[in-house]
């Protein structure tokens, strides 16, 4: 009998006692894994570490409880009664204090040579860029647990694997003097390389800082995306924060602001919109470049009128002028052209109404109407972006696929996942999605939206020398179910226009300037990006103008049109070759932007409240 207990504790049950054993022999400290570092496509380190220490006491071990209690309160800041008590609580054999003490601080600790505390050196996170894509890098707990963005998204691959440092003690918890510590080393985690170019997204954001200080808008968003491969360069949401001082005192404000909205968001296009629609029309046959249309300032269908922003109408004009002028009656028809099977088709193609899956958290797949209960109405709408909401990354990635020779591709953040020595875990490839148009509609779009940049802004009063593709988008919001005075205003941009290498986004919600239209609001900020693109990769002008220096200078002084009629205001501006949009249903022009006085451009547009 002796020999067979013998064998069943010193062989079957060997393992398991000699763990219980263990743990009732030691005592051990976490070493907490390094967290894997976040870079940028060109090797900017955008999250990395710095050393920090977790300090704990170990009551059995503790002389004078008073005076430990009185040491670390004064060097922590934290209230001595607290800290007594866990002097005190000897139900445990280790009591937590403080997480993450700067070294220096918990250097000035060790000093002190206070028996029975101890320290776990850890890691916190650090962002080099500061509020540099606070909403896509996203932030971590206390604990260094991913929370937001990609930290979030990431956690599994950026989290190591923990290391103890165990030392013997005796039943009482206290280290047995002459007795060696034994040290499992923790494993870093895995590095995240980023398809974020840390300079274009610098530009971005300064753009997006100076639109936020002019417009005052609710908030502000804008992309940069590689049409060919999918690649996010630059995305960017203001307001935003610093991610070493994240207001988590605020946890409504942080919430709000830590949302990514280019990917988490929808909204109502408008024009911008028209790209798609111009482009679909041209696919599916039903609608040619010398088609010509008449627009007289509306259209009505099922008995509602849909009113074109120029309340006077364009008059004749082809599919070419349409885009350029940003006409809604030209868009109504093309909608209705393709009738709602066609449409909705087109819908599903570019990838509305669904995820591309993306790798971030929290992807909207848009808000599609359902088919079944769409009306003729509904239908004509969504040809210039109403009655349909999609996210800003569908947007871009949408126009994307037609400028970029036909493809959808599938639009990501993360380039490659590598280990501490530089080794490629993990490598993302571009994917395409489908075929959305053919190369020449590809190709024509393309011409069309370069067109659109020449006719709407003049090529003096953008970037001279540099082929820019762009179109503008103004859409009401909603609230509670009525159209409400509030705007969303937009522009999308492509470069160069003859085969874009870039294509950028800005969406401006709810701008408090006194001005909501996307020429206005958003299209001087993509022309900053893009003239900050232009330097960082040093290309030079592609093509020789003919031009006086002198005109480049404003020249056009914009006269007083307050108590006119719409249609003399509007003579009047097309005498001096500029252009108009209305704010306002009435005819008599109460309010002028800009004021009498001013310097403009030729074709410049001015907004006239009626």
């Amino acid at each position: 009998m002796l020999a067979a207990r013998l064998f069943y504790v010193q062989v079957i049950s060997s393992r398991m006692l000699q763990r219980r054993a263990t743990e009732q022999w030691t005592r051990d400290l976490p070493i907490k894994a390094t967290r894997g570092l976040i870079y940028d496509s060109v090797g900017n380190v955008l999250a990395t570490n710095f050393s920090t220490y977790d300090i704990y006491v170990r009551p059995n071990e503790i002389r004078d409880a008073n005076d430990v209690a009185m040491k670390l309160s004064s060097a922590l800041g934290i209230d001595f009664d607290t800290i007594l008590n866990k002097c005190l609580d000897k139900s445990y054999s280790e009591n937590l204090i403080r997480m993450q003490v700067p070294s220096a601080l918990a250097d000035n600790i060790k000093s002190m040579n206070i028996k029975g505390v101890v320290m776990s050196e850890n890691s916190s996170r650090y962002y080099s860029y500061g509020n540099l894509a606070t909403q896509v890098l996203g932030f971590t707990t206390i604990d260094n647990i991913g929370q937001s963005g990609i930290e979030a998204y990431a956690n599994k691959y950026l989290t190591g694997v923990d290391g103890y440092a165990l030392q013997e003690s005796d039943v009482h918890g206290v280290k047995v003097d002459g007795t060696l510590d034994t040290y499992i080393p923790s494993i870093p985690g895995l590095n995240i390389n980023l398809t974020l170019d840390a300079n274009i997204q610098r530009f971005t954001e300064s753009a997006l800082n100076q639109l936020v200080a002019d417009h005052k808008p609710k908030t502000a968003s804008a992309i940069v995306l590689e049409p060919s491969t999918g690649k996010i360069l630059a995305m960017s949401t203001k307001p935003s924060y610093d991610l070493n001082d994240i207001p988590r005192d605020d946890v409504t404000r942080l919430l709000e602001m830590s949302r990514n909205l280019p990917v988490v968001d929808v909204y109502e296009p408008g024009s911008t919109f028209k790209v798609l629609t111009v482009a679909t029309a041209l696919e599916e046959g039903v609608a040619k470049l010398t088609d010509t249309f008449y627009d007289p300032g509306y259209r009505i269908v099922d008995g509602e009128k849909i009113k074109c922003w120029k309340l006077t109408g364009h008059g004749h004009q082809n599919l070419v002028d349409g885009l350029n002028n940003s006409c809604n009656s030209v868009f109504v028809d093309l909608s209705l052209r393709l009738g709602k099977d066609k449409l909705y088709e087109s819908f599903s193609r570019y990838g509305f109404g669904q995820q591309y899956g993306v790798d971030f958290l929290g992807e909207s797949g848009g808000i599609l109407m359902d088919k079944s209960s769409a009306k003729t109405v509904d239908v004509a709408r969504m040809g210039f972006g109403q009655a349909i909401a999609v996210t800003p990354l569908q947007e871009i990635n949408a126009i994307a696929s037609v400028v970029n020779g036909g493809k959808l591709m599938k639009p990501y953040f993360i380039d490659s996942i590598t280990d501490s020595s530089g080794r490629i875990v993990q490598k993302t490839t571009p994917t395409v999605i489908r075929r959305v148009v053919s190369e020449e509609v590809s190709a024509t779009i393309r011409s069309m939206m370069e067109q659109v940049i020449k006719n709407y802004t003049g090529i003096y009063s953008f970037i001279p020398g540099y082929r820019i593709g762009g179109k503008t988008g103004t859409s009401q919001k909603y609230e509670n179910g009525q159209i409400a005075q509030k705007y969303i205003a937009s522009f999308v941009g492509t470069y160069p226009a003859d085969n874009p290498r870039y294509i950028v986004l800005i969406v401006v919600d709810e701008p408090s300037s006194g001005n909501y239209y996307g020429s206005v609001v958003a299209t001087p900020y993509a022309k900053l990006i893009f003239q900050d693109i232009i330097a960082y990769e040093g290309d030079e002008p592609g093509e020789t103008l003919e031009f006086d220096e002198k005109r480049l200078e404003p020249t056009i002084v914009m006269p007083e049109l307050f108590g006119m009629n719409i249609y003399e205001a509007e003579a009047k501006l097309a005498s001096l070759n500029l252009q108009c949009e209305f704010m306002g249903e009435g005819d008599i022009v109460l309010e002028q932007t800009p004021a009498s006085g001013t310097k403009l451009f030729p074709r410049a547009i001015v907004v006239l409240g009626t």
